[in-house]
């Protein structure tokens, strides 16, 4: 306890920013106009994703700016409409004590209450912040509701925007349809030019991409094994002759990714060119013929561009509870995400009612989605044939 009480005297010493600090609690920040907002998002590359159908709904009048320590993340938002990423220095996920900063700026989230604060930002943010003239700070903690509210608010991100967006701006059914994502979806024309220059020396005149994510940075339980990832890339090729493997590895699945036999990683294939990991993301994904991934932020990021079959691979959630409702996409449910009863869950049920929702979901009660039935999937979109 006296630890806690000399790092905390020590933040209050070291502050260097006074702003008014808001969280998503009490409306406060659903009632600010005219202020020059910076969106603190210290969460993943998905939630990232899901923000960006926040975004459009937010409060006019003001501006808004989006950081995080984790460059890679936040360069997703470069060319977005209504928001100016901004950046650390910090390429990797962290909490800016990489650059001996407090963590989090030093700001309890608990201890928000929706008024002015002082707290430490380090360089490069504090001198951005003072150039933009940024007047307010929100740093929510993004709950996940797992389905326990109905539908329109049923995702992530709709209850967020329950929470942040004043409900003049929820009149004439703007949640009963599809939102609409603020981010411009395509990286820089440098980065895919450099990205798509190097994919040409793995994926050969005549070939076709295969995306495979099978990781991601949080639940392991979430996780496609690894002698589901090596029957995957082994039997495609007797499916689809012109097929070639690319798997995203983040951090639970690099290991998955060098296992023998398999292709080459997006580290492998793009770490020397010095690129964030969200320009490289979006390229690939637009590369692709087909995509496959488990629920991370990949495979979120895959149903936001939408326009090519994808295969959503849910061993712990429900899809409805997280992306908004893609065309191309089928999702194959896994036996725990039925043994939680999340299927049954008020969001589900409320949701099934809507028939402009529709998510093609295929039940494994019994048993993991294995992958054949992942290559079943894709042959069903279109993809993994014989041409």
């Amino acid at each position: 306890m006296l630890n806690l009480l000399a790092r905390r005297a020590a933040d209050v010493a070291n502050a260097n920013v006074e702003l008014p600090v808001y969280d998503e609690r009490a409306g406060a920040f659903a009632a600010l106009r005219d202020r020059r907002v910076l969106i603190y998002w210290p969460h993943g590359f998905g939630d990232f994703v899901h923000f960006s159908y926040v975004l459009p709904l937010l409060e006019p009048s003001n501006r808004y700016y989006i950081a995080r320590f984790g460059d890679d993340f936040t360069h997703l938002y470069d060319g977005a409409t209504g928001i100016t990423p901004l950046f650390s220095g910090v390429r990797r996920p962290g909490d800016g004590r990489e650059l001996g900063a407090p963590r989090h700026f030093g700001i309890a989230f608990k201890r928000i209450r929706n008024r002015p604060e002082r707290f430490f930002v380090p360089e490069p943010l504090r001198e951005t912040i003072a150039r933009e003239r940024i007047d307010a700070l929100l740093y929510t903690d993004y709950p996940e509701p797992l389905g326990s509210h109905p539908f329109p608010y049923h995702t992530k991100a709709r209850h967020l925007i329950g929470k942040l967006v004043d409900p003049s701006r929820l009149r004439d059914g703007a949640l009963e349809r599809p939102l609409r994502s603020a981010l411009a979806l395509h990286a820089p024309a440098q980065a895919r030019a450099l990205v798509e220059a190097r994919l040409r020396t793995h994926v050969g005149s005549g070939q076709r991409l295969y995306v495979l994510s099978a990781g991601g940075h949080t639940q392991p339980d979430k996780v496609w094994p690894e002698a589901d990832v090596l029957a995957f890339a082994h039997r495609l090729r007797e499916r689809d002759e012109r097929a070639v493997v690319l798997t995203v590895d983040e951090r639970t699945s690099a290991e998955i990714g060098r296992a023998p036999g398999l292709a080459p990683t997006t580290t492998d294939l793009f770490g020397d060119l010095d690129l964030p990991f969200a320009h490289v993301l979006q390229s690939v994904i637009r590369a692709a013929h087909a995509y496959v991934g488990v629920a991370s932020g990949p495979l979120h990021l895959a149903l936001a561009i939408g326009e090519r079959p994808i295969v959503g691979i849910w061993l712990a959630h429900w899809p409805g509870f997280f992306d908004e409702p893609c065309a191309h996409a089928r999702h194959l449910v896994g036996p725990n995400v039925y043994r939680r009863g999340l299927d049954r869950r008020i969001g589900a049920r409320t949701l099934a009612e809507h028939p402009a929702f529709r998510y093609d979901v295929a039940p494994f009660r019994d048993r993991a989605p294995g992958a054949d039935d992942a290559l079943d999937a894709l042959a069903g979109l279109g993809a993994a044939v014989r041409a």
